[in-house]
């Protein structure tokens, strides 16, 4: 695994480091600037001569020897591990400081343009010249730069390297522990949703019949049956029992991963709907399809009957008469998606809200227990941007639709 890139201006403060320079450039009467590791100014430049900047601006072949005379001293600087002080192109005496973090070099201070009386013992960072003293103008700007001894440049040189070097440092080391604060944090995240998922679960195994076939919902089936044994010939009484039977079986089958077969869920589905009908005669219509080869699509267990009953509860048994559910099964890229539609009068947009964030089930608002679970469910399972999308007018007649998307062919997220 190849070392993370360190870059200057993902993690200093460039406002305190130009205030830094600035200070450093008032208390010595030297130039600064800083780069990156590609020689981009990180700030803006501090206490540059008259002359410096005289000659950067006359003509660009100037301007450029400058930008060269830079970006040897700073790699001579990165090589060399320290403060290199050198002579530039004019004869001026300049310093690079590298700034390096993990052993990668990550950028320079650039500083100098000092006109040192005892430099015959450094050497020139390059042959190259221009007959820029044929200027006068440059002429008279240079015998004005400030003045200093060989020995107290390389003095002030050292003694800036050890303040750049603790700034930067600390700057990276307070980014690195934020870093690993956020992390933390995330994996508390992450930790505390995996057990609330856990419990889940649970509930699902151990609490199916409350949560998913709830009371009111096993005394409509065995008064339907009641009724229907006493005024039918046991037809349809065989019916609902078949039914019923297999719903039981459904709900109440383990599983060691929680993901099954598309097919299954239909099943289950289509068993609720066959019970339903017969309850609610004329005033229930529903339609169930789905292409063969979505059959064996693993979904999560239980994640479409509790949003079926939903729609049967809040859009069908509300209304006197009429009343239509839809579940419809589709593909689109690497995913599939199972639509349920219904055309009652909808949620309103902050319910819904309130239903995807969690803060409904919190309040234990009854309708929203069904969804906020096949919601943690998938998120738990294939993560955040699979999550349920609910979509309504919330105007009569306009219904809900209840999107339920999972990948294709992919392992879940979940713990097997």
């Amino acid at each position: 695994m190849g070392k993370k890139n360190i870059h200057l201006s993902d993690f200093i403060n460039v406002d305190e480091l130009q205030q830094l320079q600035d200070n450093w450039s008032k208390a010595t009467g030297i130039g600064f600037v800083t780069v990156d590791s590609e020689g981009k100014p990180v700030t803006r430049q501090s206490g540059f001569t008259d002359f410096c900047r005289a000659l950067r601006e006359k003509k660009e072949e100037y301007r450029e020897l400058c930008y060269f005379c830079d970006a040897c001293g700073g790699r001579r600087a990165r090589k060399n591990g320290k403060p290199y002080v050198y002579t530039c192109h004019t004869g001026l005496v300049d310093f690079a400081i590298p700034i390096i973090l993990e052993n990668q070099y990550i950028g320079a201070i650039l500083a100098g343009q000092i006109n040192a009386f005892d430099k015959e013992s450094l050497k020139p960072i390059t042959s190259k010249t221009v007959d820029w003293m044929a200027d006068e103008e440059l002429t008279e700007l240079y015998q004005k730069t400030p003045k200093m001894s060989l020995e107290k440049i390389t003095a002030v040189s050292n003694v800036i390297y050890e303040g750049y070097r603790y700034f930067i440092e600390k700057e990276y080391f307070h980014k690195v522990d934020r870093e690993l604060k956020e992390k933390k944090l995330k994996l508390i995240k992450e930790e505390k949703l995996r057990i609330e998922m856990e419990k889940s679960i649970k509930d699902i195994e151990l609490k199916a019949l409350h949560y998913q076939i709830n009371p009111h919902f096993l005394f409509n089936v065995l008064n339907t049956i009641g009724r229907l044994a006493f005024f039918e010939n046991a037809k349809m009484t065989e019916d609902v029992v078949y039914a019923f039977s297999d719903m039981m079986r459904y709900v109440l089958k383990k599983s060691s991963n929680q993901l099954g077969p598309l097919k299954d869920e239909l099943a289950h589905v289509n068993n609720y709907l066959k019970i339903q009908k017969i309850r609610l005669g004329s005033r229930l219509q529903y339609n169930v399809q789905a292409a063969e080869q979505f059959l064996d699509v693993k979904v999560p267990f239980m994640c479409l009957q509790p949003i079926v009953e939903n729609c049967i509860k809040y859009a069908v048994e509300n209304r006197a008469s009429g009343g239509c559910v839809t579940v419809e099964v589709y593909q689109k890229d690497h995913d599939l998606y199972v639509e349920i539609t219904d055309d009652g009068d909808g949620i309103s947009k902050q319910m819904i809200q309130e239903i995807l964030n969690g803060d409904a089930y919190r309040n234990n608002h009854e309708h929203s227990v069904g969804l906020h679970n096949v919601n943690s469910r998938l998120k738990l399972f294939y993560g955040k941007e699979y999550c349920l999308n609910i979509e309504s007018q919330g105007k009569p007649g306009k219904g809900t639709r209840v999107t339920v998307r999972v990948p294709m062919g992919l392992k879940s997220f979940a713990l097997q």
